[in-house]
């Protein structure tokens, strides 16, 4: 078991032992060997708001940066981050978080731990305990982020589904605060969108910025940052709504197509390691449940859950500015590595067939030695994802897909509601099947 203690500023992090690691919540870096750090920027973003954001809400940040540092920090390659029965993926992670107020905390906490597990396959246990980091004074004076006029809150990556998502809002009136994580790289990207947004929202971004003096490489893939996300999201939501400048619940929205957060697995071995779970609607009912049951008057919504990408990018409502800023959009989760979007990951591929099934031209500026995937399938340490994708998409007309898709995670009980998820895969799939068609990879 991997033991994360959080401390905060005032209060005297324990010597670091095998398989204790303390973590400075909030902190700028690193206070000792063996030591870390995370959410040193979050604080100034909270304080920007300009107000006292809700007791709960702050909470929620505090326990999501633990989870995100106990995900970074926990190494997967050792065995004391594993299981017993050792499968090199499951990590037993246990967390005391100290918090402001953990009373409310202490009945969910089955429910988070069942939400984790769901979220990143770790065996998690919480503990909340008092004394936790208050929450910031708000700022008074200098640059804040105006919430008034807004009515809601959109989760704002800089991909393509979170640009058609703000997109779509403000082409029907709305006026959502746009949330982002603002990682390196990320960040200006984000930026360059925003700016070229037809209407003015205000826009929370901060950057968790896990640190770390452990000795072993941090894991870079944080299968929980939606978590995170969303803990972002759900304070800036509440804080819309303590403050009264929008109806509660407040609507917290969730862009993404269908077929990627369901995230079927392309082949068996993609199970576990190869398969991410950061919006699929089981675990975002998971976290609805969580709000409710603290009392957060925060809605979560995906409005794009039954649309494949494709039929996002034709359905936007502001078709002429998608047309300017859709080259900028990042899809790729290995950009930041050249610069460049690779244009053969999953990400990218389920991008390049959303153009061609919405006929539009795709801007995307690719990696140039992958922009002819047929001259990528011959090389066989680059074309793991293009041939699963290829032998995916061939199984289509023959896949049981109410199994397939439920191999990630359960689905409504509801039958139209589960019709739909499952109808939504399978046109997704759909839409990859006919672009690899009109390349010749597909016969």
């Amino acid at each position: 078991m991997t033991d994360l203690i959080f401390h905060h500023d005032g209060q005297r992090l324990p010597q670091a032992a095998p398989g204790i690691i303390p973590v400075l919540m909030y902190g700028a870096g690193p206070p000792g060997r063996r030591t870390a750090s995370i959410g040193g920027p979050v604080r100034t973003a909270v304080s920007r708001l300009g107000t006292r954001v809700p007791e709960r809400a702050h909470d929620l940040l505090t326990v999501a940066m633990a989870v995100t540092a106990a995900d970074t920090f926990g190494d997967r390659e050792t065995a004391e981050g594993q299981q017993e029965a050792a499968d090199g993926w499951t990590r037993n992670l246990r967390l005391r978080i100290p918090l402001e107020n953990p009373t409310p905390w202490q009945p969910v906490r089955p429910l988070l731990e069942e939400a984790l597990r769901f979220l990143s396959g770790d065996l998690w246990t919480l503990e909340f305990l008092p004394d936790g980091p208050l929450r910031p004074p708000p700022q008074r004076r200098g640059a804040r982020t105006k919430l008034h006029g807004h009515d809601g809150v959109c989760l704002f990556s800089g991909g393509l589904d979170s640009a058609v998502g703000a997109l779509d809002l403000l082409a029907a009136g709305r006026r959502p605060v746009l949330v982002s994580h603002s990682y390196r790289g990320d960040a200006e990207k984000q930026e360059w969108i925003w700016d070229r947004l037809p209407a003015k929202v205000s826009r929370f971004a901060a950057n968790a910025h896990p640190v770390s003096d452990l000795g072993h490489l941090n894991d870079v893939q944080m299968r929980t940052r939606s978590f995170n996300f969303l803990a972002y999201g759900a304070l800036v939501a509440a804080t819309l709504a303590q403050r009264g400048v929008a109806r509660e619940p407040v609507d917290l929205i969730v862009p993404e197509n269908g077929l990627i957060a369901l995230n079927p697995p392309l082949t068996a071995r993609r199970i576990g390691a190869l398969s991410t779970r950061t919006t699929h609607p089981h675990f975002l009912e998971l976290v609805q449940r969580l709000f409710d049951e603290l009392g957060l008057p925060v809605r979560i919504t995906n409005p794009y859950a039954k649309k494949t990408k494709g039929e996002m990018l034709r359905g936007c409502a502001d078709q002429a500015t998608l047309a300017r800023i859709a080259r900028e959009t990042v899809s790729c989760g290995k950009w930041k590595r050249t610069g460049k979007q690779c244009g053969k990951c999953v990400p990218c591929l389920i991008r390049r067939a959303s153009f061609h099934a919405a006929g539009m031209r795709d801007p995307t500026p690719y990696e140039p030695t992958n922009r002819d995937l047929v001259a990528v399938l011959p090389r066989e340490e680059a074309a793991d994802d293009l041939m699963a994708l290829v032998l995916a998409a061939g199984r289509l007309p023959t896949t049981d897909v109410a199994r397939w898709v439920g191999r990630t995670g359960p689905l409504p009980t509801d039958m139209a509601e589960r019709q739909a998820l499952l109808d939504v895969a399978q046109r997704g799939m759909a839409e990859v099947e006919d672009y690899l068609t009109s390349l010749g990879l597909i016969p």
